[in-house]
């Protein structure tokens, strides 16, 4: 029996130290340890309410096994946990093109949709955007059109080898809260949504373990990863290598309304994508203003604005004038 196979029978995870975690992980990447085996490890995992410690060996482990792309300094990540189970719009994604268009550049990280009807690979897809896994086409995107889209399963080939482990569960485990850490491009700026309250300190940990990243982690009181526009949000700044005190966000000092979750639902990538342009072409919706609420507080966490008041003009801005929608066609004109 291995060290790792030694660690897992002792259940004890507690107590682990991220250097345990990280010899767990690697074992499970390297194909040392059985289904049964990895099986246990998860539910082990969420039984100890996946200890933070995880959170930082995974990383760790996870990152040596990813492929990378080389982003411009001050490159910013948009990217949420999902999960969440509201089947609302693609925010996050929209935002994009918002933030984008402020010649922020920004490497948006994704998947498809797991437990949502639409996700950000979805909705590229149904833009009529090409994903591309060329590590030189994605480069000069970022560099040329201030956006490109990172698909998540291009550049973690050792997560594939886990999907029928994680399916055949039929429940989130760690893995479903790693993405956001896992940016291909190794952004330092993230806005980072989260649909589990209680991991948004643990994310913001592993964060922290790099004085360069700064990053905001957010979480709607109404379990949404992203800044909601139905309640109030919870955010936790990282920056030089600290933790923040938890602040909240309440959308209705900022003069917007709050809505009903049925304003802000979606269904399929061809109606979420109709939405999106239809928001880009200037539509005014509750759709419009979560949007904005997000660009805003990315704005700030890249110094483009000095406050939200002012982050929220800009969003505006950009979309009356077209600018978030011309980064989309410039996309769309991708060779």
């Amino acid at each position: 029996m291995n060290n790792s196979q030694n660690l897992i029978t002792s259940k004890n995870f507690s107590q682990f130290n991220s250097h345990q975690f990280y010899d767990i992980f690697k074992a499970i990447l390297a194909d040392q340890l059985n289904e049964e085996q990895i099986i246990n490890f998860l539910l082990e995992l969420n039984n100890h309410n996946l200890p933070a410690n995880a959170f930082v060996g995974a990383v760790k482990a996870l990152k040596e096994e990813m492929i990378t792309i080389n982003a411009p300094i001050n490159c910013l990540d948009l990217c949420g946990t999902g999960g969440d189970q509201l089947n609302t719009l693609n925010i996050s994604s929209a935002t994009c093109f918002v933030v984008a268009g402020a010649k922020i550049c920004v490497a948006k990280h994704g998947n498809k949709a797991i437990s949502s009807k639409s996700g950000s690979a979805d909705i590229f897809f149904e833009l009529g955007i090409k994903i591309s896994d060329t590590k030189n086409i994605i480069e000069n995107n970022l560099l040329e059109k201030n956006l490109a889209f990172l698909f998540a399963v291009d550049f973690h080939p050792a997560l594939k080898k886990l999907a029928p482990i994680r399916k055949k569960l039929q429940q989130p485990t760690i893995f479903n809260y790693l993405g956001p850490l896992l940016s291909p491009a190794n952004c330092s700026l993230q806005l980072i949504g989260t649909s589990r309250y209680d991991t948004m300190s643990k994310i913001a940990n592993v964060l922290a373990q790099d004085s360069k990243n700064h990053a905001y982690i957010v979480h709607g009181f109404d379990g949404m990863d992203e800044i909601t526009l139905t309640n109030k949000s919870y955010l936790l700044e990282v920056v030089n290598g600290k933790i923040s005190q938890e602040i909240i966000i309440n959308p209705q000092d900022f003069g917007f309304e709050l809505v009903n979750i049925k304003e802000l639902q979606g269904f399929d990538p061809k109606n979420n994508a109709q939405k999106l342009l239809a928001l880009l072409n200037g539509e005014k919706s509750p759709y419009r203003d979560i949007v904005i609420l997000n660009s805003a507080f990315a704005f700030l966490l890249s110094k483009k604005v000095v406050n939200i008041t002012e982050g929220i003009k800009l969003a505006e801005k950009i979309i009356d004038q077209k600018i978030a929608l011309a980064v989309l066609n410039n996309l769309q004109n991708n060779i």
